[in-house]
């Protein structure tokens, strides 16, 4: 569980914090139109990066994800269950 929250916060941390194109989503109920700011890539570029720097630094395994994989799969689908409607 601790692994998928770690996860999560990366993405919510730095999906809004790195740089990359702004894209309007589609019109809404009331007329406004959200912002996706699209920059997937780079913080997938990021995440191995630091994923490569803790292992090389001996702070995670580099089979933690594989180890702990039915464990991420179950925590990420009661977490998914929680939050929708």
């Amino acid at each position: 569980v601790g692994m998928l929250l770690s996860y999560l916060g990366y993405l919510a941390v730095f999906g809004s914090v790195l740089p990359g194109k702004v894209i309007d989503g589609v019109v809404l109920a009331d007329g406004t139109r959200l912002k996706y700011r699209c920059n997937g890539f780079l913080s997938l570029i990021l995440l191995i990066s630091l994923l490569v720097i803790g292992v090389q630094a001996g702070v995670i395994s580099a089979t933690a994800i594989a180890d702990k994989g039915l464990q991420l799969l179950s925590a990420a689908f009661v977490f998914s269950f929680i939050v929708s409607d």
